[in-house]
């Protein structure tokens, strides 16, 4: 199969639709529990869900909220804490991108190099694009990746933060890759 050949739909995750996310699985049990039982009522996010229209499923899930990206002062030692930073790019994070298990790996075409994950990953991205110029300002695009999925964004053109750059902290990024990519 392709996926040039499933039918795809997007929708925005509400409380009403949640349902759809039974059986959802990634392969990541964290991920998995947070679009399951959280994503829906988080009021900081927006989680959207592109469906397989033939069997009411999900393929994946994106959830962005806004964010930043933080640039360090060349002088930094001599600073405050609340002066060590010289600039910030206003961004929209990618908080959380996953792909089901049994959705995963599938060539787009044939003769594509692409797979289904990067084609529903990109349409994002050009949405995320269309929201930055219409709605918020944003001029970039930030997520932490899983050091397993960096070749992934690496293909989809995401860059490693900078030495001079900075995001967020907590648990959910402990362990993964600051990347970027610049909105134009």
């Amino acid at each position: 199969m392709y996926g040039i050949e499933i039918p795809v739909t997007m929708e925005t995750l509400t409380e009403e639709n949640a349902h759809l996310l039974q059986g959802f699985s990634c392969g990541n049990e964290a991920i998995d529990q947070y679009f399951v039982r959280e994503a829906a009522s988080d009021v900081t996010n927006v989680t959207y869900l592109f469906i397989d229209s033939d069997q009411s499923r999900v393929i994946s899930c994106m959830t962005i909220a806004c964010s930043a990206i933080f640039y360090a002062s060349s002088n930094e030692d001599d600073l405050r804490p609340s002066e060590k930073f010289s600039s910030l790019t206003p961004a929209m994070e990618i908080v959380f991108f996953a792909v089901d298990e049994d959705y995963q790996h599938i060539p787009y075409t044939k003769r594509s190099s692409f797979s289904l994950s990067q084609i529903l990953f990109s349409y994002m991205i050009d949405r995320m694009r269309d929201i930055s110029h219409t709605v918020i300002g944003a001029k970039a695009v930030v997520l932490y990746s899983v050091p397993e999925a960096v070749h992934f964004y690496e293909r989809c053109s995401f860059k490693e933060f900078g030495d001079s750059m900075y995001g967020d902290v907590g648990y959910f990024v402990e362990g993964c890759i600051p990347m970027y990519y610049h909105l134009n």
